[in-house]
């Protein structure tokens, strides 16, 4: 067995990203300080320790946010940070997957958030807008000072997942979808921090690990074309079992290494 680790990186003065390695793909967390207080977003898979290595970065209050309720994001680091007394906010949609994914945690340990809900941090802030789709309480949050949107796993990661039973269906992703492009398209500068920056190619050719806006308009593309018919995915047989009977398809785009999604979930019922 491949024991979890989690490794730390600065991104700027007051924000490092936290990934652990182990099984699985590898996964991030962010933490952003700010002179009141600190925020977690996220909290990992199964390694131990992400509370205890934030509070060697830090000594003000701590909280955290979960972008999205799959125990890969809201995972031991969670736990640790539920234990120790700590807010942790997530939108309540969310909150029926982690018992599907066998993670009891009580619900009074949450705070429900709301779309355009303001996290004044002192000096830095962080703004969530809902983003169903991957999950049905996923969202984003964008730090204005540092110009930064934090995806989780709503925009993708190189790779979107869009497949799963509790996915909305394409037209309601991109329905959801459509403002977040509109606020990225206005800021063409901003840098996006997704949920697996391990995932993304390297695009821009500087490694640096994130995305822009130029994934996003890849993301848009495949979205609307998967939608009207005009481009359709390859069948990936070994997702197919996974979570139930599912013909799982996936698609590659400019810039996307995959839009993986179920064929019977490209428009809602009506």
């Amino acid at each position: 067995m491949i024991m979890s680790t989690i490794s730390v990186n600065e991104l700027r003065e007051h924000i490092y990203k936290f990934q652990e390695k182990g099984e699985g793909t590898s996964v991030d967390a962010y933490l952003v300080i700010g002179e009141e207080k600190a925020i977690m977003l996220d909290g990992l898979e199964s390694a131990n320790g992400l509370y205890q290595m934030a509070r060697k970065i830090t000594s003000l209050p701590l909280e955290m946010i979960v972008l999205h309720g799959h125990p890969d994001h809201a995972g031991m680091g969670c736990r640790e940070f539920i234990e120790a007394g700590c807010s942790v906010y997530m939108q309540e949609a969310d909150y029926p997957l982690l018992k599907d994914f066998g993670i009891s945690y009580p619900i009074e340990a949450f705070t429900w958030m709301k779309d355009k809900e303001l996290f004044d941090l002192g000096g830095i802030t962080l703004q969530m807008m809902t983003l169903p789709g991957h999950t049905p309480g996923s969202c984003v949050l964008y730090c204005e000072e540092e110009k930064m949107l934090f995806s989780s796993d709503s925009l993708g990661s190189g790779d979107i997942w869009m497949w799963l039973p509790h996915s909305l269906p394409l037209d309601a992703y991109k329905k959801n979808l459509n403002p977040v492009y509109e606020f990225l398209c206005s800021h063409p500068d901003l840098v996006i921090y997704p949920g697996h920056t391990e995932q993304i190619p390297d695009y821009r050719g500087d490694g640096d690990g994130h995305m822009d806006l130029a994934y996003a308009e890849d993301l848009m593309a495949n979205t609307e074309a998967l939608i009207s018919g005009e481009k359709v995915g390859v069948p990936v047989p070994s997702l197919a079992h996974r979570m139930g009977e599912i013909d799982v398809h996936t698609l590659r785009g400019k810039i996307m290494i995959g839009y993986t999604y179920d064929p019977a979930k490209l428009v809602s019922e009506k």
